[in-house]
């Protein structure tokens, strides 16, 4: 289990704050394209509603997920949400009009040696997810300021060498934090609107479906971190009453 100390949490919430859009992606705050797709993302209460209506549930009444197929990563590389631990997340940390919808996650071997180019991909055609594998230590060409801040947050050692940038995760389980708070999440933000476009309506051009998507993805995140702690705290009153 990861344990998340207050001081991170609150950086990582700021990271993504200063970035504004999506990890590999430019910003352009303030333009009246922005606030509409601000205010696709803000409200999902309809979308929930008819998701907790029309979801497939298990016995017990749990919501069934998607599948995850998993393939082999790339020589040298890990998935960095292993199956058991990204069905975890979803059923722990993904509100359910996120996951209506969705036919798979499939994690699988990243394509080329240039990391990040993509982390992941969202298949519209077919409702499904790819997540890419990476190494616990990858060089990139470029570190925006922003990007760096993101990575320092999660605990990742980032440094230059010459003129590239060495990211090194001293643990999966922080490697595996940084994941699903930059790239699942972002996916999802991408699924949710292909599902809804009919109630919502279409976003056109990619530089607004990729903004779109990670403002989902920040709303995500944030709710995640803020979970994380009321877990932290009820188990912290539970010792202190078994005493």
């Amino acid at each position: 289990m990861i344990v998340l100390p207050v001081s991170k949490g609150i950086e990582v919430l700021q990271a993504r704050k200063e970035r504004g859009w999506n990890f590999q992606g430019a910003r352009k705050p303030g333009s009246r394209r922005r606030k509409e797709d601000m205010s696709r993302s803000r409200n999902t209460e309809k979308e929930r509603v008819w998701a907790e209506a029309r979801i497939d549930r298990a016995e017990d009444g749990g919501v069934w997920l998607p599948r995850i197929v998993v393939r082999r990563p790339a020589p040298g590389d890990i998935h960095p949400l292993p199956k058991g631990v990204l069905a975890g997340a979803l059923r722990l940390d993904v509100p359910v009009e996120y996951i209506y919808g969705l036919d798979r996650i499939e994690l699988r071997a990243r394509e080329g040696n240039r990391m990040g180019e993509p982390f992941a991909a969202y298949r519209r055609d077919e409702k499904a997810i790819i997540l890419y594998s990476l190494p616990l230590v990858w060089v990139v060409h470029s570190m925006p300021v922003s990007n760096r801040k993101s990575l320092e947050a999660h605990w990742a050692q980032v440094a230059r060498k010459g003129n590239e940038w060495q990211v090194s995760w001293p643990s999966k389980a922080y490697l595996a934090w940084w994941y699903f708070h930059e790239v699942v999440t972002h996916e999802l933000g991408h699924h949710f609107a292909e599902q809804y476009k009919k109630k919502r309506g279409k976003i056109r051009g990619r530089k607004f479906r990729e903004l779109n998507a990670d403002l989902h993805s920040s709303r995500l995140t944030r709710e995640s971190i803020e979970r994380f702690y009321k877990r932290r705290l009820a188990r912290m009153m539970k010792q202190d009453q078994e005493r």
